[in-house]
C-alpha cells in the first residue's frame, strides 16, 4: 500500500486507542505525580482511591484531560507505522522500532509534556492547548516544552523496540486473525510497558514538575520516597491501559491496512476491466 495510507492507517490506530485509554492514562499520571498532588492522591494512594477522589471531587470530563495534545500527536504515530513496514522489510524489526521510534518522540515530545502536566493535580486540564504552551514557551522557551525529552527516549525506545520484537513474535505464533492481532498486541503491550514503568514514573515527575534535575536525581527521590516500589508506582493502571492501547492501536493499523489493500486491489480490477 501507498505511505500516505499506512499514515492514515497509523493515525486511526492511535486516535482510537488514546480516546479509548485516556480515563486509565490520567489516574496512572495522577498517582505518578506522587507527593506533587494533593492529599489522597499521594505516594500511597491506589488506583481505586485515586479513581473514588476524582469522581467526589471532579467532573467526569477530568478523564480526558489532555486529551487535546494527545490527539495532537497523531502526525508522530503516522511517521512511526507509515516507516515500520518499509523498514522491516531492509532490517531487523528492533533496529526499524528504534529510528521509526526515535523520529516518533522527537515530533511528540512538547505535546506530551503538556497532556502530562493538564492531566496533573491542579494542572488546569480545562485550560486550552494553546494556553499551556505559551505558558511553557514564555517560562523556558523550546528547552521547557522538551522537558523529559531524555526519560522519553529512555522508556519509550525500549518500550517500542520490546512491543514490535513481542507483537511480530506472537503473530508467528497465533496467525495474523484481527482477534489474534489484538491478543498479540495486548501481550507486546503488557510485557513492554512492565519491562519501561520505573522510566515512565521518572517522566512523568519531571514533566509535571518541570524541573531541570538529571534523571539519577529523580530516580534517587523516588527510591527515598518508597523504595523500589517507588520506581513502579502507576503500574497497575499502565498494565490496565498499555496492552489495551497496544491491542487497539496495532490491530487497527493492521485492521486499516487490509481494507486499504482491498480499496486497491478493487480499484485495479476496475482499472483493468
Amino acid at each position: 500500500i501507498a505511505g500516505w495510507q499506512r499514515a492514515l492507517a497509523g493515525a486511526a490506530a492511535y486516535c482510537s486507542a488514546t480516546l479509548i485509554s485516556s480515563p486509565v492514562d490520567v489516574v496512572k499520571t495522577r498517582l505518578q505525580a506522587g507527593s506533587h498532588g494533593p492529599a489522597g492522591r499521594g505516594p500511597g494512594a491506589s488506583a481505586l482511591r485515586v479513581t473514588m477522589h476524582l469522581l467526589r471531587t471532579e467532573s467526569l470530563l477530568v478523564f480526558y484531560a489532555g486529551i487535546g495534545p494527545a490527539l495532537l500527536m497523531a502526525p508522530a504515530a503516522m511517521v512511526q507505522y507509515a516507516l515500520m513496514d518499509p523498514l522491516r522489510e531492509i532490517m531487523p524489526v528492533g533496529l526499524a522500532a528504534l529510528i521509526a521510534g526515535a523520529l516518533d518522540i522527537t515530533i511528540k515530545c512538547p505535546f506530551d509534556r503538556l497532556k502530562t502536566q493538564m492531566q496533573a493535580p491542579g494542572g488546569g486540564g480545562e485550560t486550552s492547548v494553546t494556553t499551556h504552551f505559551a505558558r511553557v514557551y514564555r517560562a523556558r522557551g523550546v528547552a521547557g516544552l522538551y522537558t523529559g525529552f531524555a526519560a522519553t527516549l529512555v522508556r519509550d525506545l525500549p518500550y517500542l523496540v520490546i512491543k514490535w520484537q513481542v507483537y511480530t513474535t506472537m503473530q508467528l505464533v497465533l496467525g495474523q486473525t484481527h482477534s489474534a492481532n489484538l491478543l498479540s498486541g495486548a501481550v507486546a503491550g503488557a510485557v513492554a510497558a512492565t519491562l519501561v514503568t520505573p522510566a515512565d514514573v521518572i517522566k512523568t515527575r519531571l514533566q509535571v514538575t518541570g524541573a531541570k534535575v538529571p534523571l539519577v536525581a529523580v530516580m534517587r527521590q523516588l527510591l527515598d520516597e518508597g523504595g523500589v516500589p517507588a520506581l513502579f508506582r502507576g503500574l497497575g493502571p499502565r498494565l490496565a491501559r498499555i496492552p489495551v492501547y497496544t491491542a487497539v492501536t496495532l490491530a487497527t493499523f493492521d485492521l486499516v491496512k487490509g481494507l486499504f489493500v482491498l480499496s486497491n486491489e478493487a480499484a485495479v480490477g476496475v482499472g483493468s476491466g
